[in-house]
């Protein structure tokens, strides 16, 4: 059974632990940093103001305490102690005078140095409430994380991670520079690289995948990706980011680099890889099926499944069915006229 335990830290305790990296955010579903300093700033007149602020929850680990919740309101507190933003956007807070009166004041525009030290000394002493939990397995915080959140708005993606039994294999294929190349900065804070190693794996595991959620999260609880596992995705994603180099035609090459369509050539990179063909002889088959004039690629049967309902069974295996058939015609045909 899980023990609980529980210990307040004041803003000035919270800053100290996060600079001597005591208190971490490892847990596979924390969110990157998304606040804005609107939203920083309410927080801060929130403590000002008395308003509640929840708990922080964590597993303890020896003298670090990785946080289940908590990664936005330590980063705003954290960063208004330093100096990082100006407060904005928020109602006047009531400050103490040195004769003991109290002005309600406008703290808009101001940075922590530039508060009265009454605000600043209040702002450190602010105890928040921590409930932490010690000697607790990876499956255990994992369960605590999908409790604690289940029910707000994370996204399908975001839940999938918690249960995936090999995050941190996943995590570390997802900073492949193919992302970087395929992906913006929104979508890496959504995970969209994580769920492509996800769905990649999948094509090249099962007979029929299904890329909806229902069927990814349960099968990703389960999935440990080895080591050789690792390799051969990490040699499928620097062919594709080779090849996507290479390709003249600039729309097939983006297209490859579209999350539906570097999904589903997965597959066939890989048997390109084995049969020992050259980058440029696989660019030339990326080149030729992806040359579709006003749809992606040139097969109208991977052109109709690879819209809405594409990570559905039937149309997921239609795509990986049609990259297969274009791709033994493309190199037969080549070696026929060789």
């Amino acid at each position: 059974m899980l023990k609980k335990a529980n210990l307040d830290w004041n803003a000035r305790q919270l800053c100290r632990l996060v600079q001597k990296k005591e208190i971490k955010f490892d847990n596979a579903v924390q969110r990157g940093l998304v606040w804005d300093a609107q939203r920083k700033s309410l927080l801060i007149h929130s403590m000002l103001s008395g308003y509640p602020i929840p708990p922080f929850y964590a597993v303890k680990d020896g003298g670090c305490y990785d946080m289940l919740d908590g990664k936005q309101r330590i980063n705003a507190v954290v960063d208004f102690m330093e100096g990082k933003f100006e407060l904005e956007g928020i109602p006047e807070v009531e400050a103490e005078n040195e004769d003991g009166s109290t002005d309600m004041a406008d703290i808009n525009t101001l940075y922590f140095d530039e508060m009265e030290e009454s605000l600043r000394d209040e702002l450190s002493a602010y105890a928040f409430t921590v409930y932490y939990f010690e000697n607790a397995t990876d499956e255990e915080t994992a369960e605590m994380f999908f409790r604690l959140n289940n029910g707000k708005a994370l996204s399908a993606i975001e839940l999938t991670r918690v249960k995936a039994k090999s995050m941190d294999a996943i995590q570390e294929l997802g900073k492949h520079d193919l992302f970087r190349s395929a992906l913006t900065e929104k979508a890496f804070e959504r995970y969209t690289n994580e769920d492509i190693v996800i769905k990649s794996y999948a094509v090249l595991h099962e007979k029929e995948p299904s890329l909806e959620t229902k069927y990814i999260r349960p099968y990703m609880a389960e999935v440990e990706l080895t080591e050789e596992d690792q390799v051969q995705l990490m040699e499928i994603y620097d062919r594709i980011l080779a090849v996507h180099g290479l390709v003249e035609d600039k729309k097939a090459a983006r297209r490859i680099l579209t999350r539906t369509h570097l999904v589903s050539i997965v597959p066939v990179v890989w048997q390109s890889i084995e049969e020992g063909r050259t980058e440029k002889e696989f660019a030339g088959w990326v080149s030729a099926f992806f040359a579709g004039k006003k749809s992606a690629s040139i097969s109208s049967v991977y052109n109709d499944c690879a819209g809405s309902g594409s990570a559905k069974k039937d149309a997921v295996r239609k795509r990986l069915d049609e990259t297969a058939k274009h791709y033994g015609a493309f190199f037969h045909a080549d070696a026929k006229a060789v």
